[in-house]
């Protein structure tokens, strides 16, 4: 069933585990980003004034360098400098791929790099100048961020997760929703997708979320609800981020959907009810 029309703005992530296959250094998936892109477009031209403030995630391109570096953890992680350039490095070949991909689609978005304006802290972000941000959207245009290693207040530099990102947007942007795009069809009650037998939890809320992360079980370095490297850690933390956000703001409507799924990513932003929805 449809929900009603929404006309204010739309978070949505692109995942990492989408748009690459994160067991493999530098794969990216091309044609899915393509089809993506249509699929967001044939959306926006359908509802008019939709905005949209797109995310993606780094893929094997940043995840391999940043557990190689240990680049989460600042300088501490023994990388130092060096490793926080390389999953710089590994980011903007992502972004430049993301960026080309979705142009084939007629979908030219702006990018604005978290790590030029972001000082993260306290676990999240600190310090962020929406100046250009809201600039873009409130003339039509979608910008575009994502997961990226940012100068941090303590230890010298983090990585932040667009999830993460978004628990600090959210409270000044006031999104109408928020839509996490990945390479499976929801939230899993169990780790490995296996042990689900293809079972998707409906809705996430207060009262299933601790027994969901606790089943999901990241273990920090290579994350067990996904493939390969996820050094923010993986569905438990996205989970745990989004529903950060509908608890501070019980309006917004959380989803996670699959994109490699033809016609769910359009489904869900014209209101479908696709996937697991995460409420207060």
């Amino acid at each position: 069933m449809k929900n009603s029309t929404r006309s204010g703005v739309t978070f949505l992530k692109l995942g990492g585990s989408l748009l690459s296959d994160k067991s493999k250094q530098r794969s990216f998936r091309r044609s899915v980003v393509v089809r993506l892109g249509a699929e967001i477009k044939r959306a926006m031209d359908a509802t008019p004034g939709m905005k949209i403030l797109l995310a993606h995630g780094g893929g094997s391109f940043a995840h391999f360098p940043a557990n190689r570096f240990r680049t989460r953890e600042g300088i501490a992680g023994g990388g130092g400098w060096h490793g926080f350039s390389e999953t710089r490095r590994g980011v903007m070949e992502m972004n430049r791929r993301v960026l080309d991909a979705l142009g084939e689609s007629g979908l030219h978005p702006v990018i604005l790099s978290p790590s030029a304006c972001v000082v993260a802290g306290n676990g999240g972000v600190s310090k962020w100048d929406l100046t250009t941000l809201r600039a873009v959207l409130e003339c039509g245009q979608i910008p575009m961020i994502h997961g990226d290693a940012v100068i941090a207040s303590e230890n010298g530099f983090t990585i932040l997760s667009t999830e993460e990102m978004f628990i600090f947007l959210a409270r000044r942007l006031k999104p109408d929703r928020v839509i996490l795009a990945c390479d499976v069809a929801g939230v899993y009650p169990k780790m490995p997708l296996r042990a689900s037998r293809g079972r998707v939890v409906p809705v996430v809320d207060r009262s299933n979320i601790d027994t969901l992360c606790d089943a999901l079980n990241p273990t920090g370095r290579k994350s067990r609800s996904s493939r390969g490297y996820d050094v923010t850690g993986g569905m438990a933390s996205k989970v745990k981020c989004l529903y950060e956000v509908v608890r501070r703001s019980p309006v917004i409507e959380a989803r996670v959907v699959s994109g490699l799924k033809p016609g769910v990513l359009e489904s869900a932003l014209l209101g479908e009810e696709v996937g697991t929805a995460i409420r207060a």
